[in-house]
């Protein structure tokens, strides 16, 4: 049957959603919003859901893809005190499809990069009586991941010192919450503009692509058939840096959401649970490293672990190829 015809989204522009409770979560969306196959993705740190494009194999199946801004990012509200924040995430995604899916939906994906992998783990295991659009998840994906500290106790080998520094034991054996402190001073003099903005993003990404990454780089914004340079790549991107620190509450709590309770332990999720398909990507030139995620491949029962050429946000450029491998390991679900 012919998908039914909708009006075209501009995938950047950003809608809030008052919750039940109190507060708000910002996000975009594009696609069929019709449709009851639904795409959520969560975006990493330093950055806010945007949705410009629809990955082809999902752009094939009419799917309805949906990127929330994180908690405490943003316009989206801060983590509500003395609620855990798998909790209030949990709660507030399912708000958000209670909201654009009224009548419910068949079949979900969920998906993230970076700390965004967090947020996405966190979906993937969460109980039923938090989460009821949980029953309807089909797989996960996890772009450059990183896994539960609270349960991988050698985590902090595979950071390299900054992030050693800004999630590893520092951030959490000085009180008060001083290296975070410390750490956004630093970072938000960096991002007060957005040229700033820019140069933080090339030094920390984009200049340490080798040249095969580089010409995987051209290739991609070709394939995307817009005419952006990489020059209006990155400066897209450093837009997107300057909305996020609107609100500096989620950065403040990045250590503590990775070491935290995340609602369950991977190896020992129920039957439902574990028997989704979980896809692992990594990029062979990551600076994060593979152990984290060799680790989830080994904890997550029903895991298959992929490594990519290039760095820590390599898989942006096979996005249509990782999407058409989640939906095939996904078919039967």
């Amino acid at each position: 049957m012919a998908a039914a015809p909708h009006t075209p989204i501009d995938g950047m522009a950003e809608h809030i959603l008052p919750l039940p409770s109190s507060g708000q979560i910002a996000y975009a969306h594009n696609g069929n919003p019709s449709s009851r196959l639904v795409v959520v993705f969560f975006p990493g740190l330093f950055s806010v859901g945007t949705a410009k494009s629809v990955p082809a194999p999902l752009r094939e199946l009419d799917a309805h893809w949906i990127s929330p801004t994180l908690p405490g990012m943003g316009n989206t509200s801060s983590t509500p005190p003395n609620t855990p924040y798998h909790v209030n995430l949990a709660r507030s995604l399912s708000a958000l499809l209670d909201h654009l899916h009224p009548d419910g939906i068949d079949r979900l994906w969920v998906a993230g990069g970076s700390y965004g992998t967090v947020a996405a783990q966190m979906i993937y295991g969460a109980p039923y009586d938090i989460f009821p659009q949980g029953r309807q998840i089909a797989g996960c994906m996890i772009l450059a991941g990183f896994s539960p500290f609270k349960y991988h106790k050698d985590y902090s080998r595979s950071l390299i010192w900054p992030n050693w520094v800004i999630v590893g034991p520092p951030s959490q054996l000085v009180p008060f919450r001083l290296v975070q402190r410390l750490i956004s001073t630093v970072f938000a003099r960096q991002l007060a503009t957005l040229d700033g903005a820019v140069s933080f993003l090339r030094s920390a990404l984009f200049d340490k692509m080798d040249p095969a990454e580089q010409a995987k780089f051209d290739e991609y914004l070709a394939h995307q058939g817009e005419g952006e340079t990489k020059d209006d790549f990155i400066r897209n991107m450093a837009e997107t840096v300057l909305r996020s620190v609107k609100n500096w509450d989620g950065f403040m709590e990045v250590s503590d959401a990775i070491h935290s309770e995340w609602g369950f332990k991977p190896d020992e999720l129920d039957e439902e649970h574990a028997s989704k398909p979980v896809l692992v990507v990594g990029g062979d030139q990551d600076e994060l490293g593979n152990k984290m995620n060799e680790w989830m491949v080994n904890n997550y029962k029903n895991a298959k672990g992929r490594t990519i050429p290039g760095g820590h946000v390599s898989a942006l450029f096979y996005q249509d190829e990782l999407w058409a491998q989640l939906l095939e390991m996904t078919a039967d679900k």
